[in-house]
């Protein structure tokens, strides 16, 4: 069985290639197992950059996955890609606990470069949205209140 995820790589602080902040041109890529998404493009960020980009994908609810992987990447103007660092998100962060499906997780994390140093702050959020077989509880229109009133009413009248 699987859920689907909503995930908005929001934006990233503070970036840098080794210990210089990035010019511009950076995205991010996404794994959950073997799935692999990429973001758009921010061209003109520099070492803020903001992509407000959603990506949906799924997520087996078996355990098999416990980490999402979010790699920032910045393309030089030779078009080579380099590695700005990368993010390890615990599935336990948004799935379980007291979050309901369907919650809005704003989340932050630290990125690391290849030799585990900062290398900048990433701000995504991330919802899992909820099945057609979840529970969904509202408020009774003022008929179904009035037709359930009677009906206890004459229950008590027989």
């Amino acid at each position: 069985m699987q859920r689907s995820l909503e995930i908005e790589l929001i934006s990233a602080e503070g970036l840098k290639v080794d210990r210089k902040p990035v010019k511009r041109k950076t995205f991010c890529v996404v794994k959950i197992d073997q799935k692999t998404r990429v973001c758009k493009l921010d061209e003109s960020g520099g070492s803020c950059p903001t992509w407000k980009d959603k990506i949906e994908m799924e997520i087996p609810i078996n355990g098999s996955v416990r980490f999402i992987s979010i790699e920032v990447l910045s393309r030089t103007s030779g078009g080579a890609e380099k590695n700005v660092g990368y993010a390890k998100i615990p599935v336990t962060d948004f799935i379980g606990g007291f979050a309901p499906q369907g919650h809005l997780n704003f989340l932050s994390y630290r990125l690391r470069d290849e030799y585990g140093d900062k290398s900048g702050i990433l701000n995504v959020s991330i919802m899992v949205k909820p099945d057609g077989n979840d529970i969904k509880y509202s408020t009774p229109s003022p008929l179904v209140v009035a037709t359930r009133i009677m009906q206890r009413v004459v229950l008590r009248l027989r």
